[in-house]
């Protein structure tokens, strides 16, 4: 009798938060096709890579000029977050120096304000880093409202005024259970 009302309450608990999922991959850059996904910007270079790769063949290579906001937003076909864990990503610095790159995460699609959105500095060591953002952790700069895991809009990776021209690879853009 015991084992059945703990399985019971088991089935509720899943059906309640749904099943954690292993992974799902948002972007390992193997084609040129996936290069069509992202928005085009001034004073960044998009490429696909043989070099640093953590997945797969290929990575991809940015290069990101001085300017604003030099960075990367791809478009986002899946966009609920909900039955995962974290997102994680491999990052090889080739420079002999750290340097610090931004990821902003937003709910909403109307371009939130940096207070209304997910926004986190991680410094790069030279060689490979692995950022692991876990998603209980996607609150809002200003008024650290969670996030809304079920309706993701955008990713963005990003530099704030570099003053010279950084490169960095790209590989393995992923979510994990």
């Amino acid at each position: 009798m015991f084992k059945y009302i703990f399985s019971i309450l088991v089935l509720l608990v899943m059906g309640c938060h749904g099943p954690v999922q292993e992974e799902l991959v948002l972007f390992d850059f193997e084609s040129d096709n996936e290069l069509d996904r992202f928005h085009w910007k001034c004073r960044t270079l998009l490429s696909l890579s043989e070099d640093h790769a953590t997945h797969g063949n290929r990575s991809l290579m940015l290069e990101l000029y001085p300017s604003g906001y030099p960075g990367m937003s791809p478009l986002l076909k899946d966009k609920d977050w909900r039955a995962y864990e974290s997102l994680n990503l491999d990052i090889y610095n080739p420079e002999e120096k750290e340097m610090k790159i931004v990821v902003r995460i937003d709910d909403r699609g109307d371009a939130p304000d940096y207070d209304d959105r997910y926004n986190h500095s991680f410094v790069l060591m030279p060689g490979s880093n692995r950022i692991n953002i876990p998603l209980n952790t996607l609150v809002t700069s200003g008024t650290k409202r969670n996030l809304d895991l079920k309706d993701i809009q955008a990713l963005v990776i990003f530099m704030v005024n570099p003053l010279e021209k950084h490169r960095v690879f790209i590989d393995y853009v992923r979510l994990q259970g």
